[in-house]
């Protein structure tokens, strides 16, 4: 086995031995999902039946990438971690490109434990699986990106946490995640089209009502994962 699969199963046992983390990214979603499933009945062709699927992937993604990815990169980097790593074969980097790994992972099964326990109890399909799968993957590398750049930036992990806290509760109510978007006020919709979450919530429920995502929400998201992918990339520490 390669170092590189070798760190990334140990981060991978690290995440899995945490059990806020993984009932935040695993058990949350499916609760949300089985739990308001329950409560409307999901054949109903409404457009509040493609939020709560939206709702349980947007939230997942957003606790995966800007609280647990920030805390546990500039820990790393806190500790002297990362430094250590400089006097050793194994470049300090694998660490990053591991915990980017293990990150992917738990977003694939959160995305199938949705899909899976809402097709059981009747909630649709995505009626434009190109569509889902693109939007999937540009929302999940634009949140990945900010959270890299919140790690790359902050010189604790308590700083991270409190700074990738404070993105996720300003995303999760611009980006109609809290609330549907049609609740919001127009301009307050039009600010959370900007936003990495806000456009992915928005690209998954076009998905799942069956419309290709909009071009600006999947322009948005391209667009944040280059600058804020590039940003981390040129700011990131290793101590």
């Amino acid at each position: 086995m390669s170092a590189q699969m070798r760190i990334t199963a140990s981060e991978l046992r690290l995440y899995l031995r945490e059990p806020s983390a993984v009932a935040a990214t695993l058990a949350l979603p499916l609760l949300i999902i089985v739990a308001f499933g329950l409560v409307i009945d999901p054949a109903e062709h409404d457009p509040i039946v493609t939020y709560f699927p939206g709702l349980a992937i947007s939230f997942s993604l957003a606790v995966l990438s800007l609280n647990l990815m920030p805390s546990i990169l500039a820990g790393y980097r806190e500790k002297g971690i990362l430094r250590r790593l400089y006097t050793t074969p194994v470049h300090p980097s694998k660490v990053l490109i591991g915990q980017l790994l293990v990150s992917c992972t738990v977003a694939v099964a959160l995305a199938a434990v949705v899909i899976g326990a809402g097709t059981a109890i009747g909630f649709p399909l995505p009626a434009q699986p190109l569509g889902f799968a693109l939007a999937f993957v540009l929302g999940c590398v634009s949140l990945f990106s900010v959270g890299l750049l919140v790690a790359a930036i902050a010189p604790t992990a308590r700083i991270a946490g409190g700074v990738g806290g404070f993105l996720f509760f300003v995303s999760m109510f611009l980006g109609g995640v809290f609330t549907p978007r049609e609740t919001l006020p127009g301009f307050l919709g039009q600010i959370g089209d900007y936003t990495p979450l806000g456009a992915t919530m928005a690209a998954i429920r076009d998905s799942w009502a069956g419309d290709f995502p909009q071009p600006l929400h999947l322009a948005v998201m391209a667009t944040i994962t280059v600058v804020f992918g590039l940003a981390s990339a040129r700011l990131f520490r290793w101590e």
